[in-house]
């Protein structure tokens, strides 16, 4: 083959013999970078968790804090409803425990205990509020913003599925709060009161044990239904695989941020109660008509309604959006979810 060196010819390794340098590709200029989502596609620290929800409360605002804002107006709707036809059925029976002090003190104690357990039946709602969020947290990977339009066509086919998953959480949730206090409901109905506080006590204990250790396995179905189409039964299996290894993890990461934004939205709402009473403390003291007072008393507590149904919807969209990056981090932890999302990032700057 003529005079060959390093720059026209090359060497084949099949045969040993120099050849003409293949021609080198041609340039296919310049692309530029993959978007920087607004979470990292890596494995996040504990702490980049908690903060991922802040993250995405500030990027789509519209689809994570709007649609907790509607399923919560819903749910407080209901509830109302339901307190209404309590407070009416039983008047007689509240207006003597209201005249009695000892009475009221006993009844203002199980009325927090009520609450509080209404909050941990609440956690049930978080299923749907984090299939809705779902795919709107997986273009946040993208840089992409989602709105709640386009999630809800999303979940065209997803959407029963995701309704059946939140309804059975719920009721399991409730179906365990009814199972436990027959015993306590049993001793009071046989006038042993004291046996009666003990078992409910205990009860109310393991419960929440219960109630929190189920929500945390089963913490990812929305989010798999929304994501991977998958039925009830196929969900609640798969979020069960997601937190077999990571358990404590997720449990830290869920419990330390529910927390953490709970104090936060308390520590926001609570001065505008504290105006919002004073003001009205002083109204009521400077009015005389009793058709004034009932005004004002409705007003209050349309106001306060409203102010605790906002909270709630920032809460609980913060931990939807938690929720959801539990889930993403699990997934890119044991599955590789991140090189998928690099690759889909890839493929659309081409």
């Amino acid at each position: 083959m003529g005079r060959s060196n390093a720059w026209t010819s090359e060497v084949d390794w099949t045969t040993g013999q120099w050849q003409e340098r293949r021609q080198t590709p041609p340039h296919r200029g310049w692309r530029p970078p993959t978007p920087r989502g607004v979470l990292a596609k890596r494995p996040l620290t504990f702490f980049e968790v908690l903060d991922s929800g802040f993250r995405l409360l500030r990027f789509d605002p519209g689809l994570t804090i709007g649609s907790a804002l509607i399923v919560f107006s819903l749910w407080t709707l209901a509830l109302t409803a339901v307190g209404t036809f309590l407070v009416l059925r039983f008047f007689p029976v509240l207006s003597e425990i209201v005249a009695d002090d000892e009475a009221m003190s006993g009844f203002l104690l199980l009325v927090q205990a009520g609450s509080f357990a209404l909050s941990l039946l609440s956690l049930g709602v978080v299923h749907l509020l984090a299939g809705l969020t779902a795919p709107g947290v997986e273009d946040s990977y993208l840089a992409r913003r989602t709105s709640l339009s386009a999630s809800w066509r999303r979940l065209r086919g997803r959407r029963l599925p995701l309704v059946s998953a939140t309804v059975l959480m719920s009721a399991v949730n409730a179906g365990l709060l009814v199972l436990l206090a027959l015993p306590a409901l049993a001793f009071s109905l046989v006038e042993s009161f004291a046996l009666a506080v003990v078992c409910a006590v205990v009860a109310f204990l393991l419960w929440a044990a219960a109630l929190v250790w189920l929500n945390v396995r089963f913490a990812f179905t929305g989010v798999v239904i929304a994501t991977e189409g998958l039925g009830v039964r196929p969900a609640l299996l798969r979020s069960w695989r997601l937190t077999r290894h990571g358990f404590w993890r997720t449990f830290g990461q869920l419990a330390l941020g529910y927390f953490l934004s709970n104090q936060l939205v308390q520590l926001v709402i609570t001065p505008f109660l504290v105006i919002l009473m004073g003001v009205f403390s002083v109204l009521l003291a400077t009015s005389e008509s009793e058709t004034a007072l009932t005004v004002l008393g409705i007003v209050g507590a349309g106001i306060v309604l409203l102010l605790s149904t906002v909270a709630s919807a920032v809460l609980f969209a913060y931990f939807s959006c938690l929720v959801c990056a539990c889930c993403f981090d699990r997934q890119v932890r044991t599955e590789g979810f991140d090189l998928a999302l690099i690759r889909r990032s890839e493929e659309e700057t081409r």
